[in-house]
């Protein structure tokens, strides 16, 4: 490989061919073994983990003068174990709590060896409010024991902070791991590729199948329904909303990376990798039929388009009406020729149950974990502004306006573009889901958050 190329450039390049090489093992396993349908997932999961482990082999060789040199430093450990945190956030629940666990831990032992003090960003104390608050709504809950449970996920709120509080990641840190992790979504972008070149294969389809509109395009999945199972099931955790969140906000990331970072030109990220990574992106949440995604992704896309042309008035301007026409003209579109793939009415039987119930007892809500019995198939309003004043009436909904409110005011105070994309991407996930009720978006927001911040030091030193 020609010397000159980034090493990212060299790195996707890499990527694919171990990618095409295992399109051939794949072909070979279908015309030498015999495959149940109760083997699907297990063989995929092997297949999944073997090209994982030949990516990480060869990245460790080819690359090697390229990876800082590793001590047993606390700084060190502790970086391993956040990056390790990052990484859970698109494998299952339980690998997240446990990575989670395992950087508070680290983080509280850091902070007692190195003696230092417990300095909670500001943030921190809405977060505390958000979450506590949860406790006082099981006073008049009308299901308490769901509802300790419901207080039990949201955890994050206090631990992660903590974490944050007593160990501050310096920018050149940041970057380094924010870089690596963009990286290693590159990879899980490829390796969704090989599960559905393995599902057409199992399935006996065309090649094109999941390049549509259809919410259902293999005959068999597991559980019967979601498709997307058969693409992420290997990851142990498959839900296509949470999965595109964590892709759209690693584009907006990489972006600012490919235009800011100040790492060397050689190992930093490259013009090649936002493109690959672009289209890889875009086709993954094809496949995987989510809706949310195909909103979140160009909005995504639009906020770096802006982003770039900041210091070009005329230009923002004009892109933002050329977006407007654009969605409008998409819109009329999709209504036109996809209204039900977009129509869900499960969603709406809830949203009318909720909304139904609001109308007598908007002021305390069901109490927390009430939504349960209300909605016993699946509680959620999929709105997370909604819930909450389902579940908490007004004094919960006026604890999301502030946690959302001082969110923005600390991202835009500080002139923080990634904060202020993660929680733009987030907003729009919150108007379709309830992320803030969910272990996965409870660790998204409590994680990025914590991470993004400008620590305190940052801002003492601009006063």
């Amino acid at each position: 490989m020609n010397k000159k190329l980034s090493l990212g450039t060299r790195f996707v390049l890499l990527s694919m061919i171990v990618f095409f090489v295992f399109l051939a093992l794949t072909i070979s396993i279908y015309r030498y073994v015999a495959i149940g349908i109760e083997q699907n997932m297990s063989v995929l999961t092997l297949l999944a983990g073997s090209y994982f482990f030949v990516q990480l082999i060869l990245f460790l060789v080819v690359f090697k003068s390229y990876l800082p040199k590793s001590n047993f430093s606390w700084d060190n450990i502790l970086t391993v174990s956040l990056f390790f945190l990052l990484i859970s956030t698109v494998l299952s629940v339980n690998v997240s709590i446990t990575a989670t666990v395992l950087f508070v831990v680290l983080a509280v032992l850091f902070a007692i060896v190195k003696k230092k003090h417990f300095q909670p960003h500001p943030l921190f104390y809405f977060m505390a409010a958000y979450y506590l608050f949860q406790y006082v709504g099981l006073l008049w809950s009308i299901d308490t024991a769901y509802g300790w449970r419901f207080v039990g996920r949201g955890l994050s709120f206090i631990v992660l902070p903590l974490a944050f509080g007593f160990y501050s990641v310096s920018e050149e840190k940041k970057n380094l791991l924010l870089r690596i992790f963009f990286r290693f979504l590159e990879v899980y972008l490829i390796m969704v590729i090989v599960a559905y070149f393995y599902q057409v294969q199992f399935h006996k389809v065309d090649f094109g199948i999941g390049f549509h509109l259809k919410k259902n395009y293999f005959s068999s999945p597991v559980p019967p329904g979601v498709d997307y199972y058969l693409l992420l099931g290997w990851a142990g955790y498959n839900h296509p909303t949470f999965v595109s969140f964590i892709l759209t906000l690693m584009f907006g990331i990489g972006f600012y990376l490919w235009r800011n970072d100040n790492s060397p030109q050689t190992v930093k990220i490259s013009g090649f990798e936002m493109g690959f990574y672009g289209f890889m992106t875009a086709v993954v949440i094809l496949l995987l039929q989510s809706r949310i995604g195909m909103i979140m992704f160009p909005f995504g896309i639009f906020l770096t388009l802006l982003y770039n042309l900041r210091k070009k008035k005329k230009l923002v301007l004009s892109a933002v009406v050329f977006s407007c026409l654009l969605v409008l003209s998409a819109g009329f579109y999709i209504y036109k020729n996809y209204r039900g793939y977009f129509y869900d009415r499960p969603r709406e039987i809830q949203t009318d149950i909720v909304l139904s119930f609001l109308k007598d007892h908007y002021l305390l809500g069901t109490g927390t974990g009430g939504m349960k019995v209300l909605i016993p198939w699946f509680p959620t309003a999929h709105n997370q502004f909604l819930g909450d004043l389902f579940h908490l009436g007004i004094p919960g909904l006026l604890l999301l306006l502030a946690l959302m409110s001082s969110s923005f005011y600390f991202a835009c105070k500080d002139k923080n573009f990634l904060l202020l994309y993660f929680l733009l991407i987030y907003f729009v996930m919150m108007q379709i889901e309830m992320p803030l009720s969910l272990q996965k978006g409870i660790t998204y927001f409590t994680l990025f958050t914590g991470l993004l911040l400008k620590p305190r030091s940052f801002e003492k030193e601009l006063m």
